[in-house]
């Protein structure tokens, strides 16, 4: 590992101006769960920032119905919060299941999110929940749906001195639901073969007024599956609606990765882990979410 200037920034515009100051050879670290394994590795930039003395990075705020979580907020700090817990499901069992509890107290939804890994946590609960992304420079301020910032082969729309300071999405009411599921070889610490989440929001006669179901671990980077949602528009909400889904996401899978040696199991495994979602989406909204 080479040398390196480290950089503690007390502000946002005092890190982006790192950023933009040394562009192309400045990295951000926040947990570090996957930086520092980077900088041991194979990445040795010259400057590193460190955020997580930002305050404002580190706070979840709901305004106006709408969760914003800094981009330096841990998973352990996610899973704790109760507003997460009760509206936002999908994300809440997402970050349940993040690493270790160790892990889970460093690694952050930011973090996780630019990681923009196919197996990535977050991403796929954060796109059932229609999240936008803040990205901050000296330039100014951009926002983005999620869904449009992953550019695929673990890349992303962020630029060199850009900063994501913030994930958004609406809260989900009382009625709708969510829930996400992840499937690996083990069930602690591990790296999802197939991670899948769904929204499912309805009317007061019971019919689905809106429909989210997002998939990773399968293409190059997490994506929105419009043909689920499709199906699920206008449909009642219940068992009898939900039991047609799991063989669309194997269509689907089997449609996303027609050649690879893996699509036999995923094609196969995507539907347990569909049943599962829409089984707690049902059992939500038997409840009345």
């Amino acid at each position: 590992m080479k040398d390196f200037l480290f950089y503690t920034p007390k502000t946002v515009p005092e890190a982006v101006g790192l950023l933009a100051e040394h562009r192309g050879d400045a990295a951000v670290i926040s947990g570090g769960t996957d930086l520092v394994i980077e900088l041991q590795a194979r990445r040795c930039p010259g400057v590193v920032v460190n955020i997580n003395k930002i305050k404002e990075l580190r706070a979840i705020r709901v305004d106006g119905g709408e969760a914003r979580i800094g981009a330096a907020v841990t998973f352990s700090r996610i899973e704790a919060d109760e507003a997460i817990r009760q509206r936002a499901k999908a994300l809440h069992a997402c970050a349940a299941g993040v690493g270790s509890p160790q892990i889970r107290n460093l690694a952050t939804i930011g973090g996780n999110v630019c990681n923009a890994s196919v197996a990535g946590d977050s991403p796929v609960a954060l796109l059932a929940l229609d999240a936008s992304v803040a990205l901050e420079s000296v330039r100014g301020r951009r926002e983005m749906p999620l869904c449009d910032f992953y550019a695929g082969g673990a890349k992303t729309q962020i630029e060199a001195d850009e900063l994501l300071t913030e994930i958004r999405f609406r809260l989900p009411g009382g009625n709708a639901a969510s829930a996400s599921r992840k499937l690996g070889r083990r069930k602690a610490l591990v790296i999802a073969v197939l991670h899948f989440a769904a929204f499912v929001e309805w009317d007061g006669a019971g019919a689905i007024t809106g429909a989210r179901a997002a998939i990773g671990a399968v293409s190059a980077k997490p994506v929105r599956l419009p043909e689920v949602e499709a199906y699920l528009a206008g449909k009642p909400v219940g068992a009898e609606t939900f039991s047609r889904c799991p063989q669309l996401l194997s269509d689907a899978v089997a449609r996303m990765i027609p050649t690879r040696a893996s699509v036999a199991y995923k094609k196969e495994s995507v539907k347990a882990v569909a049943q599962g979602v829409f089984d707690e989406i049902e059992a939500q909204a038997r409840r009345g979410a």
